[in-house]
């Protein structure tokens, strides 16, 4: 018996990609029972696995042959003035893959890293992509089923295929079918056979191209380590200097934007409004943050240091998290940056401005 445990998200779960897989390997390898089980969460990453910690406490109840660990598509993921970046792998990924990974061995089980692929749009991030989870399998001496390097290939053979689902990110059938073919070729280190599962969601031809892509990038040679250097970080926003600033200054409604929120989904920028009344030295108020049908609103408590004031408002509705303000008073105008960490980790950056209502 084979039990293979799947650890990851919705890239993993579209489609049903370990039920796929044991339906490859039912028709496939008929002598050897096959069975699969995932934890995959919408947008978790590695490291939401261990704060939650059911992965863990299914991992620790043994009995697994491999248990497969996929990152998040953008390695935890960044985002800055609403754009998408790929996180750094040193930040998220790797830290909690070497611990999940860890436990993984602890029970007699082998880690087995399914490699993801670039989003529609953005196929040279894929050599990122293929470099951190290279490395990472390297270091660990886990499996590497690299699905990315077989979805860059059939790109570039076929661009007209249609692997993609229709946001550009997750996979259409014929994606997740060759997701299975590379991971079925990496568990049993043998070529897909020439022959279409008769089920499958896709046409007998192009499920034996898939298989043979799928089969080739599983059984090639170790994939090179640091196939391209990693990126620095990208700027994040900043602060100008700023004015001389006391609460007098700011006491009153203040309205403006906030690039924080995805552009891609019409999110940024947001609506910021702000009340401040002080007493003394003290600044106090209601803020207010509105984006598409969504808004959040709380009392604030601002603070003021030097030139600068910060304050923060709880998102409850999209971030599950709390964003922070900083600013500097410029020309009469508030000049900011944004910034929260998600239940998942990504890290979202932003810039804000707000001017005085007029009276």
């Amino acid at each position: 018996m084979t039990r293979v445990l799947f650890i990851g998200n919705s890239y993993t779960s579209v489609n049903d990609l370990p039920g796929m897989l044991a339906a490859f390997a039912k028709h496939w390898v008929p002598s050897t029972p096959f069975t699969t089980e995932a934890i995959a969460p919408g947008g978790a990453t590695l490291r939401s696995h261990l704060r939650q910690g059911i992965a863990s406490q299914r991992i620790h109840e043994g009995g697994w042959q491999y248990v497969v660990l996929q990152e998040q598509s953008q390695l935890g993921g960044m985002h800055i003035d609403g754009v998408a970046f790929l996180g750094h792998p040193e930040a998220l990924f790797f830290p909690a893959a070497r611990q999940l990974a860890a436990q993984v061995t602890s029970v007699g089980a082998r880690p087995l890293f399914y490699m993801t692929w670039s989003r529609r749009e953005d196929l040279p991030t894929q050599r990122l992509l293929t470099d951190a989870y290279a490395r990472i399998a390297s270091e660990l001496g886990a499996v590497l089923a690299p699905a990315g390097v077989a979805w860059e290939r059939v790109r570039r053979e076929r661009p007209e295929l249609a692997l993609y689902d229709e946001d550009g990110s997750h996979p259409a059938p014929a994606g997740t079918y060759l997701s299975a073919c590379v991971l079925f070729s990496s568990i049993f280190r043998q070529p897909c056979p020439d022959v279409p599962v008769p089920f499958a969601p896709v046409p007998g031809d192009l499920a034996r191209y898939l298989q043979r892509v799928g089969s080739d990038a599983a059984l090639a040679d170790p994939l090179p380590e640091r196939v391209a250097p990693l990126p620095p970080l990208p700027v994040l926003p900043g602060l100008p200097p700023g004015d001389p600033l006391g609460p007098a200054r700011l006491a009153g409604s203040w309205r403006g934007v906030l690039s924080l929120y995805p552009k891609a989904q019409g999110m940024s920028p947001a609506l910021l409004s702000l009340s401040l009344e002080t007493q003394g030295a003290e600044v106090f108020g209601r803020a207010r943050l509105t984006m598409k049908s969504q808004s959040a609103e709380a009392s604030v408590s601002l603070r003021v240091e030097a030139d600068t004031v910060s304050f923060s408002i709880r998102d409850p509705s999209f971030l599950e998290a709390s964003v922070g303000f900083r600013a500097v008073l410029k020309d009469g105008i508030l000049q900011g940056v944004a910034f929260a960490e998600d239940p998942q980790g990504g890290q979202w950056y932003g810039s804000w401005t707000a001017r005085p209502d007029a009276p």
